[in-house]
Protein backbone atom coordinates (compact mmCIF):
# COMPACT_ATOMS: atom_id res chain seq x y z
CA UNK A 1 0.00 0.00 0.00
CA UNK A 2 2.63 2.69 0.68
CA UNK A 3 3.83 2.05 -3.12
CA UNK A 4 0.86 3.60 -4.12
CA UNK A 5 0.58 6.46 -1.96
CA UNK A 6 4.22 7.72 -2.88
CA UNK A 7 2.40 6.97 -6.02
CA UNK A 8 -0.36 9.75 -5.34
CA UNK A 9 1.91 11.98 -3.97
CA UNK A 10 3.07 13.42 -7.67
CA UNK A 11 -0.10 13.08 -9.19
CA UNK A 12 -1.56 15.76 -6.67
CA UNK A 13 1.09 18.19 -7.32
CA UNK A 14 0.76 17.99 -10.85
CA UNK A 15 -3.40 18.43 -10.83
CA UNK A 16 -2.40 21.10 -8.09
CA UNK A 17 -0.02 22.72 -10.75
CA UNK A 18 -2.32 22.81 -13.65
CA UNK A 19 -5.34 23.72 -12.21
CA UNK A 20 -6.79 26.29 -14.20
CA UNK A 21 -4.11 25.65 -17.02
CA UNK A 22 -5.41 25.02 -20.93
CA UNK A 23 -4.40 21.50 -21.35
CA UNK A 24 -2.73 23.01 -24.88
CA UNK A 25 -1.08 25.98 -26.18
CA UNK A 26 -3.04 28.94 -26.87
CA UNK A 27 -3.25 30.24 -30.01
CA UNK A 28 -3.00 34.18 -29.55
CA UNK A 29 -3.87 36.19 -32.39
CA UNK A 30 -3.24 39.93 -32.33
CA UNK A 31 -4.27 42.57 -35.32
CA UNK A 32 -1.09 45.83 -35.75
CA UNK A 33 -3.36 48.61 -34.61
CA UNK A 34 -0.70 51.22 -33.19
CA UNK A 35 -0.55 52.51 -30.16
CA UNK A 36 -1.98 49.08 -28.97
CA UNK A 37 0.20 46.56 -30.99
CA UNK A 38 2.65 47.51 -33.31
CA UNK A 39 6.33 46.09 -34.34
CA UNK A 40 9.70 48.03 -33.23
CA UNK A 41 13.00 46.21 -33.85
CA UNK A 42 11.26 42.81 -34.78
CA UNK A 43 9.52 42.80 -31.78
CA UNK A 44 5.41 43.74 -30.82
CA UNK A 45 5.32 46.75 -29.03
CA UNK A 46 2.50 48.43 -27.13
CA UNK A 47 -0.41 49.44 -24.80
CA UNK A 48 -2.02 46.02 -25.62
CA UNK A 49 1.16 43.51 -25.77
CA UNK A 50 2.53 45.25 -22.25
CA UNK A 51 -1.04 44.39 -21.23
CA UNK A 52 -0.78 40.88 -22.37
CA UNK A 53 2.72 40.52 -21.16
CA UNK A 54 1.58 41.42 -17.51
CA UNK A 55 -1.23 39.20 -17.47
CA UNK A 56 1.38 36.12 -18.44
CA UNK A 57 3.79 37.29 -15.34
CA UNK A 58 0.87 35.65 -13.08
CA UNK A 59 -0.14 33.75 -15.15
CA UNK A 60 2.10 31.92 -17.53
CA UNK A 61 -0.12 29.61 -19.90
CA UNK A 62 1.74 28.18 -23.21
CA UNK A 63 0.88 30.53 -26.31
CA UNK A 64 1.96 31.19 -29.25
CA UNK A 65 0.64 34.44 -31.26
CA UNK A 66 -0.96 34.72 -34.54
CA UNK A 67 -1.06 37.40 -36.83
CA UNK A 68 -4.56 37.95 -37.82
CA UNK A 69 -6.54 40.03 -40.23
CA UNK A 70 -9.34 42.68 -38.03
CA UNK A 71 -11.96 41.03 -40.63
CA UNK A 72 -11.03 37.94 -39.80
CA UNK A 73 -10.43 38.25 -36.48
CA UNK A 74 -14.05 37.89 -34.73
CA UNK A 75 -14.91 34.92 -37.22
CA UNK A 76 -11.63 32.99 -36.63
CA UNK A 77 -12.65 32.86 -32.51
CA UNK A 78 -15.90 32.20 -33.25
CA UNK A 79 -14.80 29.13 -35.58
CA UNK A 80 -11.94 28.18 -33.09
CA UNK A 81 -9.17 29.29 -35.68
CA UNK A 82 -8.04 31.35 -32.35
CA UNK A 83 -8.25 30.80 -28.47
CA UNK A 84 -8.23 34.37 -27.60
CA UNK A 85 -7.64 38.08 -28.95
CA UNK A 86 -5.62 40.75 -27.02
CA UNK A 87 -6.19 43.34 -30.10
CA UNK A 88 -8.75 45.91 -28.53
CA UNK A 89 -11.77 45.03 -29.44
CA UNK A 90 -14.88 46.77 -28.87
CA UNK A 91 -17.80 45.35 -27.33
CA UNK A 92 -20.61 44.99 -29.47
CA UNK A 93 -24.00 42.98 -29.55
CA UNK A 94 -23.48 41.20 -32.81
CA UNK A 95 -19.57 40.13 -31.66
CA UNK A 96 -21.23 39.45 -28.33
CA UNK A 97 -23.68 36.80 -30.41
CA UNK A 98 -20.19 34.88 -31.66
CA UNK A 99 -17.38 35.33 -28.87
CA UNK A 100 -17.22 36.06 -25.09
CA UNK A 101 -15.23 39.51 -23.63
CA UNK A 102 -13.11 40.32 -20.59
CA UNK A 103 -14.62 43.31 -18.88
CA UNK A 104 -13.37 46.26 -20.82
CA UNK A 105 -9.82 48.08 -20.22
CA UNK A 106 -10.28 50.98 -21.96
CA UNK A 107 -13.05 53.71 -23.30
CA UNK A 108 -12.71 55.04 -26.78
CA UNK A 109 -14.12 57.24 -29.03
CA UNK A 110 -14.26 57.46 -32.96
CA UNK A 111 -13.03 60.79 -34.35
CA UNK A 112 -11.89 62.00 -37.81
CA UNK A 113 -8.49 62.78 -39.96
CA UNK A 114 -8.41 65.11 -42.22
CA UNK A 115 -5.66 67.02 -44.80
CA UNK A 116 -4.25 69.59 -42.80
CA UNK A 117 -4.54 73.01 -44.23
CA UNK A 118 -1.88 75.27 -43.98
CA UNK A 119 -2.25 79.50 -43.69
CA UNK A 120 -1.89 80.15 -47.08
CA UNK A 121 -4.47 77.85 -48.51
CA UNK A 122 -6.93 79.13 -45.56
CA UNK A 123 -6.41 82.72 -47.05
CA UNK A 124 -7.01 81.51 -50.44
CA UNK A 125 -10.71 79.80 -49.15
CA UNK A 126 -11.15 82.86 -47.57
CA UNK A 127 -11.13 85.05 -50.85
CA UNK A 128 -12.39 82.56 -53.52
CA UNK A 129 -15.67 82.14 -50.24
CA UNK A 130 -16.83 86.02 -51.76
CA UNK A 131 -17.59 83.78 -54.96
CA UNK A 132 -20.07 81.94 -52.70
CA UNK A 133 -23.83 81.43 -53.52
CA UNK A 134 -24.90 82.47 -50.22
CA UNK A 135 -22.98 85.50 -50.30
CA UNK A 136 -23.43 86.62 -53.50
CA UNK A 137 -27.39 86.54 -53.08
CA UNK A 138 -26.60 88.46 -49.70
CA UNK A 139 -25.00 91.68 -51.28
CA UNK A 140 -27.63 91.24 -54.33
CA UNK A 141 -30.47 91.52 -52.19
CA UNK A 142 -28.77 94.40 -50.19
CA UNK A 143 -28.06 96.43 -52.95
CA UNK A 144 -31.92 96.08 -54.36
CA UNK A 145 -33.44 97.57 -50.88
CA UNK A 146 -30.75 100.70 -50.95
CA UNK A 147 -31.73 100.98 -54.26
CA UNK A 148 -34.91 100.74 -53.96
CA UNK A 149 -34.99 103.46 -51.06
CA UNK A 150 -33.04 105.32 -53.03
CA UNK A 151 -34.74 105.95 -56.15
CA UNK A 152 -37.71 106.39 -53.89
CA UNK A 153 -36.24 109.20 -52.17
CA UNK A 154 -35.36 110.39 -55.19
CA UNK A 155 -39.14 110.70 -56.83
CA UNK A 156 -39.66 112.87 -53.82
CA UNK A 157 -36.79 115.24 -54.17
CA UNK A 158 -35.94 115.70 -57.61
CA UNK A 159 -38.06 118.51 -58.33
CA UNK A 160 -37.68 120.48 -55.06
CA UNK A 161 -33.91 119.59 -53.91
CA UNK A 162 -32.84 119.08 -57.60
CA UNK A 163 -29.47 120.83 -56.54
CA UNK A 164 -28.83 117.65 -54.61
CA UNK A 165 -31.16 114.93 -56.59
CA UNK A 166 -30.07 115.74 -60.21
CA UNK A 167 -32.48 114.69 -62.68
CA UNK A 168 -31.92 111.32 -64.86
CA UNK A 169 -29.34 108.70 -64.20
CA UNK A 170 -27.14 111.00 -62.20
CA UNK A 171 -30.18 112.15 -59.70
CA UNK A 172 -31.29 108.43 -59.73
CA UNK A 173 -27.54 107.73 -58.57
CA UNK A 174 -27.59 110.70 -55.58
CA UNK A 175 -30.67 109.04 -54.47
CA UNK A 176 -28.66 105.70 -54.01
CA UNK A 177 -25.39 107.31 -52.99
CA UNK A 178 -28.08 108.51 -49.96
CA UNK A 179 -29.55 105.45 -49.32
CA UNK A 180 -26.10 103.70 -48.31
CA UNK A 181 -24.46 106.00 -46.54
CA UNK A 182 -27.97 106.51 -44.33
CA UNK A 183 -28.47 102.98 -44.08
CA UNK A 184 -24.06 102.56 -42.59
CA UNK A 185 -24.59 105.86 -40.84
CA UNK A 186 -21.63 107.59 -42.34
CA UNK A 187 -23.41 109.95 -42.09
CA UNK A 188 -21.56 112.33 -44.69
CA UNK A 189 -24.40 115.04 -44.74
CA UNK A 190 -23.59 116.20 -48.32
CA UNK A 191 -27.28 115.08 -49.32
CA UNK A 192 -30.36 115.20 -47.59
CA UNK A 193 -33.83 115.19 -47.82
CA UNK A 194 -35.85 118.51 -47.75
CA UNK A 195 -39.39 117.93 -48.76
CA UNK A 196 -41.94 116.04 -46.53
CA UNK A 197 -42.26 113.37 -48.34
CA UNK A 198 -38.43 112.47 -48.41
CA UNK A 199 -38.17 112.66 -44.96
CA UNK A 200 -41.07 110.43 -44.27
CA UNK A 201 -39.25 108.13 -46.95
CA UNK A 202 -36.33 108.93 -44.94
CA UNK A 203 -37.54 108.12 -41.62
CA UNK A 204 -38.80 105.12 -42.57
CA UNK A 205 -35.64 104.05 -44.31
CA UNK A 206 -33.91 104.67 -41.15
CA UNK A 207 -35.84 102.14 -39.25
CA UNK A 208 -36.08 99.48 -42.06
CA UNK A 209 -32.23 100.19 -42.48
CA UNK A 210 -31.55 98.83 -38.59
CA UNK A 211 -33.94 95.80 -38.91
CA UNK A 212 -32.41 94.13 -42.05
CA UNK A 213 -28.83 95.43 -41.17
CA UNK A 214 -28.49 92.77 -38.69
CA UNK A 215 -29.86 90.22 -40.54
CA UNK A 216 -27.91 90.95 -44.01
CA UNK A 217 -24.88 91.22 -41.73
CA UNK A 218 -25.65 87.46 -40.18
CA UNK A 219 -26.25 85.99 -43.70
CA UNK A 220 -23.02 87.52 -45.18
CA UNK A 221 -21.08 85.95 -42.15
CA UNK A 222 -22.80 82.74 -42.54
CA UNK A 223 -21.78 82.40 -45.99
CA UNK A 224 -18.07 83.11 -44.72
CA UNK A 225 -17.87 80.60 -41.82
CA UNK A 226 -15.43 78.64 -41.74
CA UNK A 227 -17.58 75.51 -41.60
CA UNK A 228 -18.13 76.72 -45.01
CA UNK A 229 -14.91 77.11 -45.75
CA UNK A 230 -14.21 73.98 -45.59
CA UNK A 231 -11.53 73.89 -43.31
CA UNK A 232 -13.36 72.90 -39.75
CA UNK A 233 -16.03 70.61 -39.34
CA UNK A 234 -18.35 70.67 -35.44
CA UNK A 235 -19.60 67.26 -35.67
CA UNK A 236 -19.62 63.79 -37.65
CA UNK A 237 -22.85 64.98 -39.28
CA UNK A 238 -20.99 67.81 -41.44
CA UNK A 239 -19.09 64.90 -43.05
CA UNK A 240 -22.10 62.94 -44.77
CA UNK A 241 -21.54 64.41 -47.96
CA UNK A 242 -17.84 63.85 -47.65
CA UNK A 243 -16.34 60.57 -49.26
CA UNK A 244 -15.27 58.71 -45.98
CA UNK A 245 -12.42 56.13 -45.47
CA UNK A 246 -12.47 53.48 -42.48
CA UNK A 247 -10.99 50.22 -41.37
CA UNK A 248 -12.84 47.13 -42.43
CA UNK A 249 -15.33 45.46 -39.88
CA UNK A 250 -14.24 47.67 -38.03
CA UNK A 251 -17.44 49.25 -35.04
CA UNK A 252 -16.89 52.51 -36.40
CA UNK A 253 -17.68 51.08 -39.95
CA UNK A 254 -20.42 49.57 -38.06
CA UNK A 255 -21.58 52.82 -36.56
CA UNK A 256 -21.67 54.91 -39.99
CA UNK A 257 -23.64 52.01 -41.71
CA UNK A 258 -26.15 52.10 -39.12
CA UNK A 259 -26.41 55.99 -39.25
CA UNK A 260 -26.64 56.38 -42.77
CA UNK A 261 -23.22 57.42 -44.43
CA UNK A 262 -23.49 55.92 -47.66
CA UNK A 263 -20.23 57.36 -48.95
CA UNK A 264 -17.80 55.06 -47.12
CA UNK A 265 -15.09 53.12 -48.75
CA UNK A 266 -13.18 50.39 -46.65
CA UNK A 267 -9.15 49.77 -45.58
CA UNK A 268 -7.48 46.79 -44.50
CA UNK A 269 -5.80 49.36 -42.03
CA UNK A 270 -5.34 52.50 -41.19
CA UNK A 271 -1.68 53.11 -43.55
CA UNK A 272 -4.09 52.17 -45.93
CA UNK A 273 -6.47 54.65 -45.46
CA UNK A 274 -3.81 57.03 -45.18
CA UNK A 275 -2.64 56.00 -48.52
CA UNK A 276 -5.90 56.67 -49.80
CA UNK A 277 -6.07 60.07 -47.68
CA UNK A 278 -3.29 61.43 -49.71
CA UNK A 279 -4.39 60.05 -53.10
CA UNK A 280 -7.96 62.01 -52.76
CA UNK A 281 -9.68 58.56 -52.71
CA UNK A 282 -11.61 60.14 -49.99
CA UNK A 283 -11.71 62.98 -48.16
CA UNK A 284 -11.36 61.92 -44.26
CA UNK A 285 -10.80 58.89 -42.53
CA UNK A 286 -13.36 57.93 -39.58
CA UNK A 287 -12.09 55.77 -36.92
CA UNK A 288 -11.15 55.12 -33.48
CA UNK A 289 -9.69 58.30 -31.85
CA UNK A 290 -6.68 56.71 -30.13
CA UNK A 291 -4.57 54.84 -33.71
CA UNK A 292 -5.54 58.04 -35.29
CA UNK A 293 -3.99 60.75 -32.69
CA UNK A 294 -0.94 58.11 -32.17
CA UNK A 295 -0.28 58.73 -36.40
CA UNK A 296 -0.23 61.83 -36.21
CA UNK A 297 1.69 62.17 -33.01
CA UNK A 298 4.79 59.69 -34.27
CA UNK A 299 4.91 61.17 -37.95
CA UNK A 300 7.22 64.19 -37.82
CA UNK A 301 5.78 67.00 -40.12
CA UNK A 302 2.52 64.95 -40.73
CA UNK A 303 -0.15 66.65 -43.33
CA UNK A 304 -2.91 65.25 -41.41
CA UNK A 305 -4.78 66.75 -37.98
CA UNK A 306 -7.36 64.59 -35.67
CA UNK A 307 -10.75 66.76 -35.68
CA UNK A 308 -12.09 67.35 -32.04
CA UNK A 309 -15.25 65.30 -32.63
CA UNK A 310 -15.99 62.38 -30.58
CA UNK A 311 -18.62 60.07 -31.63
CA UNK A 312 -19.68 56.41 -31.24
CA UNK A 313 -18.24 55.55 -27.63
CA UNK A 314 -16.25 52.04 -27.23
CA UNK A 315 -15.57 50.04 -24.71
CA UNK A 316 -12.52 48.07 -25.42
CA UNK A 317 -11.97 44.14 -24.09
CA UNK A 318 -10.02 41.22 -24.83
CA UNK A 319 -11.87 38.46 -26.86
CA UNK A 320 -12.63 34.66 -26.48
CA UNK A 321 -13.50 31.89 -28.16
CA UNK A 322 -16.36 30.49 -26.82
CA UNK A 323 -14.59 27.27 -26.64
CA UNK A 324 -12.19 28.36 -24.45
CA UNK A 325 -12.12 27.15 -20.76
CA UNK A 326 -14.38 28.72 -18.13
CA UNK A 327 -11.38 28.39 -15.82
CA UNK A 328 -9.37 30.07 -18.17
CA UNK A 329 -11.28 33.05 -19.80
CA UNK A 330 -12.03 33.89 -15.49
CA UNK A 331 -8.25 33.99 -14.98
CA UNK A 332 -7.19 36.00 -17.52
CA UNK A 333 -10.08 38.17 -16.90
CA UNK A 334 -9.33 38.61 -13.40
CA UNK A 335 -5.71 39.07 -13.96
CA UNK A 336 -6.41 42.08 -16.45
CA UNK A 337 -8.72 43.68 -13.76
CA UNK A 338 -5.59 43.41 -11.44
CA UNK A 339 -3.35 45.04 -13.74
CA UNK A 340 -5.82 47.97 -15.00
CA UNK A 341 -6.46 48.85 -11.20
CA UNK A 342 -2.92 49.48 -10.86
CA UNK A 343 -0.79 52.93 -10.99
CA UNK A 344 1.19 51.11 -13.69
CA UNK A 345 -1.56 51.01 -16.04
CA UNK A 346 -1.87 54.82 -15.65
CA UNK A 347 1.71 55.39 -16.40
CA UNK A 348 1.54 53.05 -19.66
CA UNK A 349 -1.55 54.87 -21.07
CA UNK A 350 0.41 58.38 -20.38
CA UNK A 351 3.32 57.22 -22.37
CA UNK A 352 1.25 56.72 -24.68
CA UNK A 353 -0.91 59.65 -24.67
CA UNK A 354 -4.67 57.36 -23.87
CA UNK A 355 -4.50 58.88 -20.00
CA UNK A 356 -8.70 61.16 -20.84
CA UNK A 357 -7.38 63.13 -17.88
CA UNK A 358 -4.22 64.57 -19.69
Amino acid sequence: MRWKFFLIIPVLFVHQYSWGQPQDTLRVGYYKTAPFIYEQNGHLQGVSVWLWEKILAEYPVPHKLVEVPLNGLVESMAQGGIDLSIVPLTITKERSGLIDFSPPYYVANSSILIPTVGSTQKVLLFLGSFLNVGFIKAIGALLIIISAFGFLLWLFEKRKNNDEFGSGVQGIWDGIWWSAVTMTTVGYGDKSPRTAGGKVVALVWMFVAIMIISGFMAAITSSLTVSQLGWTFDHISDFKEKKLGTIGKSATEKWLSDNFFNNVKSYKNTREAIKGLSAKEIDAIAYDNPPLQYYVRSEESTPYEVLPISYNQQMYALGFSEGLSREVVERISNELLKVTESRDWSVILSEYGLRHDD
